[in-house]
């Protein structure tokens, strides 16, 4: 009998450390939110997701996959999560629901064309070809400036048809943006859209209210303990003078 209520408890015990895992998923080829380093996936919303499960008492698992398969797989049930600096819109809220938004400052989104282009503002966009990754804010920008979204499954794609002037531009954010241009020839930065309130927020599956509140604290928390302000430091040091400014007590 004594061994038969150890046994239980140890499977107890296991149940229990499983239920502890909370599987998030990403798409790590948007430097510097979440890229790779070798084999291991690094950036500023892996690190700020793993403080956060740390803060509510989830071990965090990292499931990797193209960005547009990201919603329809956490409605499946293959992650129980997402973070991919993936904006809130009417048609994402249908699906899913959302943490509260947890960048903090201001965003820009870099117009950048082939380096032979005549283009030199982003209102010139209007009824041209501009790149952009499936699912992303950059396809509202374009749409918003009147131009017509080319879709791609990943940022290279739409910047090597760019280098071949198979599209007029790309939009995409300004630190994803300089990390190409140092990389990739022949492509010039000419303008930029500014975005005063980004959305990126954590995804769940309609329905997982109390994760979203544990969430929503803890991002705040973590807000107001120094340790977001270290990410900025880390990851985006040209906009942590505005998020001390913003929140400083």
């Amino acid at each position: 009998m004594k061994k038969l209520i150890i046994l239980f408890m140890m499977i107890l015990s296991t149940l229990s450390f499983a239920a502890k895992k909370l599987y998030v998923g990403t798409n790590a080829e948007f430097k510097p939110y979440e890229y790779l380093e070798g084999d291991k996936i690094t950036g500023f919303d892996i690190d700020f997701m793993d403080a956060i499960g740390k803060e509510i008492g989830y071990e965090v698992h990292w499931v990797n996959m193209g960005f547009d398969g990201l919603l329809p797989a956490l409605q499946m049930k293959k992650v129980d999560a997402v973070i991919a600096g993936m904006s809130q819109t009417p048609e994402r809220q249908k699906a899913v629901d959302f943490s509260m938004p947890y960048m903090f400052t201001k965003s820009e989104h870099y117009v950048i064309v082939n380096e032979n282009s005549p283009i030199v503002k982003k209102e010139e966009l209007k009824d041209k070809k501009v790149g952009v990754q499936i699912g992303t804010i950059q396809e509202e920008f374009t749409i918003a400036l009147g131009g017509i979204p080319q879709i791609y499954n990943a940022w290279t794609g739409a910047l090597m048809d760019l280098q071949q002037d198979k599209i007029s531009a790309v939009i995409i954010a300004d630190v994803s943006g300089n990390a190409y241009l140092e990389n990739m020839k022949g492509l010039k930065k000419v303008d930029i859209v500014i975005d005063s309130q980004p959305g990126a927020s954590i995804a769940f599956r309609k329905g997982e209210t109390d994760l979203v509140k544990a969430v929503n604290e803890a991002i705040l928390k973590l807000r107001d303990d120094g340790t977001y302000l270290q990410l900025l430091e880390k990851y985006f040091p040209e906009r942590a003078e505005e998020f001390k400014e913003t929140f400083k007590k």
